[in-house]
Formats: structure tokens, sequence, C-alpha cells
């Protein structure tokens, strides 16, 4: 393999790896922090690590009146994003936030179609359907019996409020590229998450150095290196070829989940599963026909 070639494939790999294994190492860490706290500790070591990243790549701050809408990037991608996430983390397993978190680009073809008035194909409407119902599947079979959980609406909620962030940053991106733009919305999220931080300097100090280091790896792998990664991904190769890796991450999460936390999924979830993996297939496949 060309070094070229090798240096590429690293690039697409390891968002897919780092953001598949966020989901368990969220559980992890839940057992010394609660979920604001997660959230908030991860960003801001993400923060510290993009603020060395910028003085190496040397650009400076937004325009004054781009601000209101990288902090909408800021509430939308971040705050709405991973403070439900990690709520209902606390109830559903890691591969089932994994396979729920992945319906984002569903919400985000249904958000597409009434905002920006994108045209969606009679296929699209079908994979959104397919994926719903695998989603609903899965809320209803958390701990492998019959009954609802509102962790998995928590979690839907995330992936709803991250298509927004999603359909709305092209507006920005052809203005200062997708890794500066990327910099300035973990850097404003990480402020805003400030005042859901709660006693974090005191769980800091009580919790176990394990839960710490989940921490830790959320804010250097998952975050700040995955982030910039992705970023660049979408710089260099196609969209639809990017989008198409995500789909990876559910197995890396269920892996993860079973071997390191011992979380078995039921049949009944991996039917869900697939069937929520499946329509979001789908819808990209019809927008990109």
């Amino acid at each position: 393999m060309k070094k070229q070639n090798f240096l590429a494939f690293i690039a697409l790999a390891l968002p897919i790896l780092f953001w598949g294994s966020a989901f368990p190492s969220i559980r992890y860490a839940l057992s010394g922090y609660t979920p604001m706290e997660i959230a908030t500790l991860r960003f801001i070591i993400a923060s510290l690590l993009l603020v060395i990243y910028s003085k190496i790549k040397k650009f400076g701050l937004p325009e004054i009146r781009d601000l209101p809408m990288i902090l909408f990037f800021s509430l939308t991608g971040v705050v709405l994003y991973h403070l439900p996430l990690n709520t209902g983390a606390k109830t559903v397993t890691a591969g089932t936030i994994s396979l729920l978190n992945a319906t984002a680009p569903v919400f985000t073809a249904i958000l597409s179609f009434f905002i920006v008035r994108e045209k969606m194909r009679g296929k699209g409407w079908v994979g959104i359907s397919i994926s719903f119902l695998g989603a609903g599947i899965l809320a209803f079979n958390i701990g492998g019996g019959i009954s609802f959980s509102f962790g998995a609406l928590w979690i839907l909620f995330a992936a709803f409020s991250e298509s927004f962030y999603f359909i709305y940053q092209k507006k920005l991106l052809s203005k200062y590229g997708a890794l500066p733009l990327t910099t300035y919305v973990i850097w404003f999220g990480a402020l805003m998450m400030l005042p859901f931080s709660g006693n974090l300097f005191e769980s800091v100090i009580s919790a176990s150095i394990s839960s710490s280091c989940a921490v830790l790896y959320l804010g250097i792998f998952p975050t700040a290196i995955a982030y910039v990664l992705w970023a660049y991904d979408l710089c260099k190769f196609p969209v639809s070829r990017v989008a198409s890796l995500l789909y990876l991450s559910p197995v890396i999460a269920i892996s993860l989940g079973w071997f390191w936390l011992g979380e078995n999924p039921s049949v009944l979830s991996l039917v869900g599963g697939a069937l929520a993996i499946g329509g979001v297939a789908c819808v990209q496949r019809a927008k990109y026909e």
C-alpha cells in the first residue's frame, strides 16, 4: 500500500474507531461522574488540545458577525447533543446508543426537506420509515424485555439536535474551512457546558482513576482528534463515501460493549438495529443518486 493511500485510510478509519469506542467509554465513565460532568470535562480537555492545534495551524478567531451562527452550532452540535446522549447512556447499552444515534442522517434528511427544500425521492421516505421502525423496536427492547425506555428518547433527541448542526454548518464551511470551524464550535461548546458542570472539581478528586481515564480518553480521541480528522475527511473525500463509514461505528460499539462491559445484545435489538441502519443507508443512497 502506498504511503499516501495508507494515510488516507488512517484518516478515514480512526474517527469511526474512536466514535464507536466513545459509547462504551461514556457508559464506563458514568461510574464516577454524572452525565453533565462527563460532557463538560470531555470538551474542556478537547478545547485545551485544540488551542495548541490552532497555534500550530495559525488561524485566528471568527468574525463577530458570524458568532451567532457558530454559537448555534455549539448549542445544537455540542450541548443539545452530548448532554442528552450522556443522560440516555445511564439506562441504555453502548450498542443500542450507537444504533439509535445512527438515525441522525434520517433527521437531517427530514429537516433538509422542510427547511432548505431539499428534494427527497420515494426511496428516501421508505428508508425513513424503516429507520424509525428499527428505532422503535430498540426503544421498546432495552434490557432484553418489551418495555419502553425514556433513555432511548434522550438519545433520539440528541440525534435530532445534531441534525441542525449538519444542515446549517455548510453556510460557514466555505468561509472558514472545516478544521477552524470545528475548532470554534468545540471551544464555544465547552463554554456553554460550564453552567452544567455541577460538582465537577469534587468529582475529579473522588472519582476512580479508571473512570477519569475514560473521560480523558473521550476528550482526546473521540473529540479532539476524531473531530479534526472528520473535518479533514470531509474536505478531501466525497461526502457520500465518508458518511457511509459511519455505519461501522455501531459494530465497534456493540463489540466493545460486549467484551468490555458485558452487554450482550438481544436478537430483537439486533433486528431493530439492522432496520435502523438499513433505513439510514436507504436515505443516504436516495440523496446521492
